[in-house]
């Protein structure tokens, strides 16, 4: 099975704590999945990747890239000349590794993660992404890198109904039916959001799959 985990944007407590729920639950074999917004807005972005990087040591692990660690990546090769990750969230990011580590800097071990995130995650029934895809793109492999990771209602409001489920974050989903720490499933489309505003007060997801089943904290 799979454990598909959503947005967790510094907050190691939920994601603690969900963890250890799912890890009751899991057999050998299992895979977890994560969506990518791991970091900025919350105030643990370093205390979340060391907590990764330890369950990636006990388990079968697929960790998508997301748009704010694409940020943090283009603000330090100083490609971030607009200041949008310090817009979006990324003080808290730069506040977190100064409280660990006593300065702003990575250390390599944090490095290699942010460098080995992948777009998406395709399996026979399911594709894993950041945001969503861009529905006119067919080839998943074709799909614009911009769009996996930052797509909004291009993708969410489409009249196509995807072949495979396609599970996402990065837009919370109280912006796509009104319910705070809900996941998102419309059956329609065929696209399960699981972005539940952990961040903002709200849940921290993650989805079983194929089971349909969500674990929340």
């Amino acid at each position: 099975m799979y454990y598909i985990v959503g947005d967790i944007h510094g907050c190691v407590d939920k994601l603690v704590r969900l963890y250890e729920i799912c890890k009751r639950e899991m057999s050998n074999g299992d895979v977890m999945i994560f969506l990518g917004d791991y970091i900025d807005r919350g105030k643990y972005s370093y205390d979340v990747i060391e907590f990764l990087l330890r369950i990636k040591n006990q388990h079968k692990t697929i960790f998508l890239t997301g748009n704010h660690e694409q940020m943090l990546l283009e603000f330090l090769e100083g490609k971030d000349i607009y200041g949008n990750y310090f817009y979006n969230g990324g003080g808290a990011t730069q506040r977190s590794y100064c409280e660990r580590l006593g300065s702003f800097h990575i250390p390599k071990t944090h490095w290699q993660f942010y460098r080995s995130l992948v777009l998406y995650y395709e399996a026979d029934d399911f594709i894993a992404v950041h945001a969503g895809i861009d529905p006119h793109v067919n080839d998943l492999k074709a799909q614009n890198a911009e769009d996996v990771i930052w797509i909004r209602e291009k993708f969410y409001k489409s009249r196509v109904r995807f072949p495979k489920t396609v599970i996402f974050g990065h837009t919370p989903t109280h912006l796509l039916h009104g319910k705070w720490g809900v996941p998102y499933v419309d059956d329609e489309r065929n696209i399960i959001g699981i972005d539940t505003a952990a961040v903002y007060g709200a849940k921290l997801t993650c989805l079983v799959w194929p089971q349909r089943k969500f674990l929340q904290i």
